[in-house]
């Protein structure tokens, strides 16, 4: 009897150990499939983190881009009305412009036929001058005109150029130097070299060491070679104080002040 309980218990046990087999195989894998789910979500909720920073950086970047484009838009606005304000200004000084330049062209028309008389005037001045680089001072006139018919000056401009000249022939006048030019002597040009005393006459000096001068005389300009010794001295002493720069003292020469004809 004993024996037989022994058995029963036996078998009782391994029933049970039979019958408890299953469950605990179960509960491994139960807790298996856990362990992956709780990784799983753990593999998610930092993925769903990582993508929400890098939502969040995109929205960053995106607020920082329409900043930027509001602060430039606020820029070229400004510009903008910057623009306008200096285009509003350049048509009122445009147009301010266009009546100055009409007001001068009126003024420029008037100052015309002023120009063409003191041109000529001084044309015929020049002509009847000292005969010292008349050709020049008569070239510089012309131009002055030339360039006024070619419309290259107006004449506000032509008229301030020949006052210019004007002016250089009044201090022209005041003047006393050693010059290089030409003289007309018995119809025959001569490279020569003169002290011009002013506009009132000069003294002439060849390369071969004869000297005279060119006076006025009633009939207009007079050039002469001085043969007599005592003038040829007193011009050469005029040449050479003048070489030395020696301009300022008392000089003995021959008379060049105009004289009537006939005395």
């Amino acid at each position: 009897m004993e024996t037989m309980m022994t058995s029963h218990t036996q078998i009782f046990i391994s029933a049970a150990l039979l019958c408890m087999s299953p469950m605990a195989a179960y509960s491994k894998a139960t807790v298996h499939d856990a362990d992956a789910l709780i990784k799983s979500l753990v593999e998610k909720r930092s993925k769903v983190e990582e993508l929400t920073e890098e939502l969040e950086n995109k929205k960053r970047e995106r607020r920082a881009k329409q900043r930027a484009f509001e602060n430039q838009k606020a820029q070229l606005d400004a510009e903008l009305q910057r623009e306008s304000v200096r285009h509003a200004q350049l048509t009122e000084a445009m147009q301010r412009k266009k009546v100055l330049i009409e007001a001068s062209k009126e003024r420029d028309a008037a100052l015309l036929p002023i120009f063409e008389k003191n041109a000529a005037a001084l044309k015929r001045y020049v002509e009847t001058s000292l005969p010292f680089r008349q050709g020049e001072r008569l070239a510089e006139v012309d131009l002055i005109t030339q360039k006024l018919s070619g419309g290259l000056l107006s004449p506000r401009s032509a008229l301030t150029r020949l006052w210019s000249l004007i002016e250089d022939e009044r201090q022209m006048a005041k003047e006393t130097g050693l010059y290089r030019d030409t003289v007309t002597v018995y119809g025959q040009k001569l490279m020569v070299d003169v002290v011009r005393i002013g506009t009132i006459g000069l003294y002439f000096r060849t390369g071969t060491g004869r000297v005279g001068l060119v006076t006025r005389s009633d009939s207009g300009w007079t050039t002469t070679f001085v043969d007599e010794e005592r003038g040829r001295l007193q011009i050469n002493h005029l040449f050479d104080a003048f070489k030395k720069q020696i301009r300022v003292g008392l000089f003995d020469l021959p008379n060049m002040l105009p004289m009537p004809e006939g005395r």
